[in-house]
């Protein structure tokens, strides 16, 4: 009978932590774990959100693309589309982004610009997850061979579209002087590549207190290629990224010649939902 009592208080605990208002969070020791089936998965929302890329320098301010993204869930299957399309609505590049629950299954680059595609996919060994690692592959013209290439999977690795909650979930240490590091995925690179977030600064951003964040390079060889990007952070719980300053997915044509494009990225949480 003790038996039996204790087993239903166990179920009533269990149900309870599941039921609406229990958010969907189930505590087992001193760990938090997310039911994939209730509740919102880390990187499904906003499910909706828009935003613009404008030029720096000479280009200041002027309206080069617009970007977007539409996240759809299925289960604990979550699919997200991310365009970056020029002023009058052609597009320019594309992300495909699919997570279980909230691991990155996959991630696909179309740059439609220059015809360049490739894709990095995360292989996961259930019986040794030491042995996961991510698949690369990455052609830079159409009706080329793509090239691969394959690496082990690390901890904190991200692609672009799991920044914004990596900061969130880092907050109290960044904000301490901490630096955090993570793994950048660079398709075209067909590697990952270590950066350090860290805070730069405090400052007010249309009328709301913000912090500045640095996200680095580790490498100076990297550094050397790429500039450090500055997100601008609401100090306020959900810490939302307003604006980053930095490298962006689509390119820029000069001369004749496509080059990677470092631009203002502003984000519109009026139309997130």
């Amino acid at each position: 009978m003790p038996g039996r009592i204790l087993l239903n208080v166990c179920l009533l605990w269990l149900v309870s932590t599941l039921m609406p208002g229990g958010h969907g969070v189930v505590t087992v020791g001193a760990e938090m774990l997310v039911n994939p089936n209730a509740g919102v998965l880390q990187y499904e929302e906003p499910r909706w959100l828009t935003g613009a890329i404008y030029g720096q320098g000479p280009d200041n301010r002027k309206l080069l693309f617009k970007f977007q993204r539409e996240a759809t869930r299925s289960g604990k299957r979550l699919t997200v589309q991310r365009d970056y399309t020029y002023p009058d609505g052609k597009i320019a590049a594309r992300e495909r982004v699919i997570y279980d629950a909230n691991e990155l299954v996959s991630y696909e680059l179309d740059e439609l610009q220059i015809g360049a595609e490739g894709s990095a996919k995360i292989e996961r060994e259930s019986k040794n997850p030491a042995k996961d690692s991510i698949q690369f592959r990455y052609t830079n013209q159409a009706g080329e061979k793509p090239k691969a290439s394959t690496e082990a999977l690390r901890e904190n690795t991200l692609i672009n579209d799991m920044v914004g909650p990596f900061i969130a979930s880092h907050w109290d240490r960044i904000l301490n002087g901490q630096k955090v590091k993570c793994r950048y995925v660079v398709v075209p690179r067909k590697e990952t590549v270590g950066f350090t977030f860290a805070k730069d600064a405090t400052s007010i951003w249309r009328d709301r207190g913000v912090i500045i964040l640095k996200m680095e390079p580790s490498s100076p060889f990297i550094s050397a290629l790429v500039d450090p990007l500055y997100f601008t952070v609401e100090k306020d719980p959900p810490h939302r990224v307003l604006q980053y300053v930095g490298r962006t997915t689509p390119k820029v044509e000069a001369a004749g010649k496509w080059k990677d494009l470092d631009a203002v990225t502003v984000f519109d949480w009026k139309s997130a939902h």
